[in-house]
């Protein structure tokens, strides 16, 4: 019985580049080849325009974008105000009783605030005489008022003084515990006397935010003008104002704070438009701004203002509207 060779397979024929019928139905102006490379240049032109665009970014110069930083400001007012009341309750945090502990202005020297002292000692906190380590003419104000212009501290006290209530005392409430002066009874809740004692901390990110803060506060500024910054203007920042117009401490509110930083004066002064940088300014506020601020510290420990050595605001905006919260109290007696 035969048998037959099995028949062998041939090899497949090698792969060829599709016929010239396929290119003309599916790519008959090479738009396969043209894309591909396009695609491709498109890739690579988008990275190096990336690329180049962060260098040009990294050699740029940058504006100063350096945040105003938290400021303590000092309160300072013209003595009007009325008589305070106790009352109110506080928290249940544990209170610090040391008196606020602050260094001087390097810039001021002390001969000047030796001199400013007697001028503000009648609106000082009255300190018993067993109460050691309190001492008012070391509260932040003091120091910041001696660094003013003489010409307007002058003013300033002119203020300070010069609106007084019908009454034979300081102040325009009823006389107060007796002072440390000897003749005169500060009224610890007249304007000037709140003013030696309270601090208020703005917290700002920039000088448009620190503008805004001032704003919603209903703020009156007060700045220096070159080129000698002794003379000063007032900008309304509530009307939106910013013009400046002439100073007069009659046109302006009570409640003021003096902010001596350069830097932060500086900044503040650009947000506004100005085209110089003043060495420091001072925010006047409002009667009601005033009170509010008083309200709060009376509810604080519901002491009386007589019994309240110096009190620390912080002052947050939301909203657009102040809301204001006591952080710190020292009493007069520990």
């Amino acid at each position: 019985m035969s048998t037959s060779a099995p028949e062998s397979k041939s090899p497949p024929p090698p792969l060829a580049a599709p016929s010239e019928e396929f290119w003309e139905r599916y790519s008959p102006h090479h738009e396969f080849p043209l894309s591909s490379v396009g695609s491709i240049a498109l890739h690579i032109g988008g990275l190096v325009l990336i690329l180049l665009a962060l260098w040009l970014l990294s050699r740029l110069a940058i504006s100063d974008k350096t945040p105003v930083p938290m400021r303590v400001m000092k309160v300072s007012d013209d003595g009007e105000g009325p008589e305070g009341r106790g009352g109110g309750g506080g928290t249940n945090r544990k209170e610090d009783v040391d008196p606020v502990r602050q260094n001087l202005p390097k810039d001021v020297p002390q001969a000047k605030i030796e001199e400013a002292v007697p001028e503000l000692k009648k609106f000082f906190p009255n300190i018993p005489t067993n109460q050691q380590g309190l001492r008012p003419q070391d509260l932040p104000s003091v120091p910041k008022f001696a660094g003013l212009d003489p010409d307007l501290q002058r003013k300033l006290l002119e203020g300070m003084n010069g609106k007084k209530g019908s009454g034979a005392g300081d102040g325009s409430g009823g006389p107060g515990p007796e002072g440390p002066g000897g003749g005169n009874s500060p009224d610890p809740s007249s304007s000037a006397s709140r003013a030696i004692r309270w601090e208020l901390n703005f917290r700002t990110q920039s000088g448009e935010d620190y503008l805004a803060q001032l704003r919603a506060m209903k703020a009156t500024l007060l700045i220096p003008q070159p080129p000698d910054w002794k003379t000063h203007k007032s900008y309304r920042l509530a009307d939106g104002d910013l013009r400046g117009e002439e100073f007069d401490i009659a046109k302006l509110p009570g409640l003021h704070f003096i902010d001596d930083d350069a830097g932060s004066a500086s900044r503040l002064a650009r947000s506004m438009g100005l085209n110089f940088s003043p060495p420091k300014f001072l925010a006047f506020f409002p009667k009601d701004i005033e009170e509010e601020l008083a309200t709060r510290e009376r509810e604080f420990r519901g002491r009386k203002e007589s019994e309240i050595f110096s009190t620390t605001f912080k002052i947050l905006i939301r909203d657009g509207r102040p809301t204001i919260v006591v952080t710190e109290q020292v009493p007069v007696r520990k």
